[in-house]
């Protein structure tokens, strides 16, 4: 995930003669002032370069070397490392349909006439299509028939309490590609809970493992769903551990814990900073490749919540990396009856990942609500927190829309103009 700052720099240049006052003071809003000194003469009209410009050179990409390895590929020991390795995941044929795919649709990415309506799409750093219908279908039963899989899941969501946990079900099939000379990702988490298991797959041997950051097995992740105490009727934010159950969503009891104690306020601002805080401190947390190097066909199982990122792909590299994304959500039995609105199951969602800017963005939404709640409007103040200039830019951002808009509805008109026009010679013709 990447994102340019836009900086302005001003300059003023006097050529010979007595020093003036400068004829214009810059401005936070980009306007220029006179500010009475005489105007500088009109500077001569530069000729016009009609020779095209030279296309940018893209950055040099060479990625920081680590050294730093964990490894697991224990299923037992998955939620104290948040991942486990898997090797031969899938059938061979499976592997080579799914890189000949992604190679072929790689191959279109610039060919407006070819290009999919499933193709390739840039997201992040890197390149992410969606596989093909009847190749996932296939792919996703073979899923389910792992051994690796189905214990890894089970072990999560599968125990304590009296869980309904009863299987799972294969979702997010995407294909993912890196170019060479992109940078690693902004290290994130897939999911602020634990609502599924997150998988990656190797198309091609000898690929830049995930980066990864040591997990935290003791986090008190927030879950954003409540849930009503069976002893004490109070609503609360429901623990990790019990959401794994389905607790939620089945006809198990569930008790808080502290029903004798002062009920504990829900705020999943403060639990997500807690949880997360580290990314707003520690660009390079993800300091550690995932497992040993992989062939093609194997991969790893992680939880939602550890904190990894793409290792990029450096300029000197021939060939994209090619990976399978997929992830495992659990099902239940003993369901409930739900409130009519209210959502059955939190699923995964590939724009809510959690990273630096989206822990900043809740706590900033949190701060105004709290001082709204004490009669101030800190919505007036956003400039000094967003930038001097993010209204002129948002305005500018409207007005091009608006623009576009005009633009697209009068060529529209010219459009039908033209064919009445054909229609009308043709007429002349005929007659004569």
């Amino acid at each position: 995930e990447c994102h340019a700052e836009r900086h302005l720099y001003w300059a003023m240049e006097e050529v010979g003669g007595p020093k003036k006052r400068s004829a214009y003071t810059p401005s936070l809003t980009g306007k220029k002032y006179d500010d009475g000194a005489p105007a500088p003469a009109p500077a001569p009209a530069a000729a016009k370069n009609t020779s095209r410009r030279a296309p940018k050179e893209a950055p040099i990409v060479e990625l920081v070397q680590i050294d730093k390895c964990i490894k697991n590929n224990m299923v037992s020991r998955i939620e104290k490392a948040g991942f486990v390795e898997m090797t031969q995941v899938l059938p061979s044929q499976f592997i080579d349909s799914l890189r000949s795919e992604a190679e072929e649709k790689l191959s279109n990415l610039n060919n407006r006439q070819k290009k999919a309506a499933d193709g390739f799409i840039k997201i992040s750093n890197a390149l992410q299509a969606i596989v093909s219908k009847e190749l996932a279908e296939k792919v996703s039963l073979a899923l389910m028939g792992s051994d690796k899989i189905h214990d890894s899941i089970k072990h999560v969501f599968g125990k304590g309490g009296e869980s309904s946990y009863e299987g799972f079900v294969v979702e997010s099939l995407k294909l993912l590609a890196t170019p060479p000379g992109s940078p690693p990702q902004l290290p994130h988490a897939d999911d602020h809970c634990t609502s599924c298991l997150v998988g990656i797959v190797h198309l091609k041997d000898d690929q830049l493992r995930t980066r990864i950051a040591k997990y935290n097995n003791k986090q008190d992740y927030p879950t954003g769903i409540t849930s009503t105490c069976d002893n004490c009727q109070r609503d609360e934010q429901l623990p990790d551990a019990d959401y794994k159950r389905g607790v939620h969503l089945t006809t198990e009891k569930w008790y808080c814990g502290h029903c004798n104690k002062p009920a504990r306020p829900y705020d999943f601002e403060k639990k997500l900073t807690l949880a997360f805080g580290e990314l707003l401190e520690n660009p390079d947390i993800a300091d550690a490749h995932a497992g040993e190097c992989p062939k093609a066909n194997d991969g790893i199982l992680a939880l939602p919540t550890m904190i990894h990122c793409g290792p990029g792909n450096p300029s000197a590299s021939t060939e994209h990396r090619i990976v399978l994304f997929f992830t495992v959500r659990p099902l239940y039995k003993n369901t409930k009856q739900l409130t009519a609105g209210v959502k059955k199951q939190h699923k995964y969602n590939e724009d809510l990942q959690i990273h630096a800017p989206c822990i900043l963005y809740h706590q900033f939404q949190k701060t105004l609500r709290i001082y709204e709640h004490a009669g101030c409007n800190l919505r007036n103040y956003s400039s000094f927190i967003v930038g001097a200039n993010a209204a002129d830019l948002t305005r500018l951002k409207t007005d091009l829309a608006r623009a576009r808009t005009t633009i697209a509805s009068q060529e529209k008109k010219i459009e039908k103009l033209m064919l009445r026009l054909g229609e009308g010679d043709k007429d002349t013709s005929s007659k004569k």
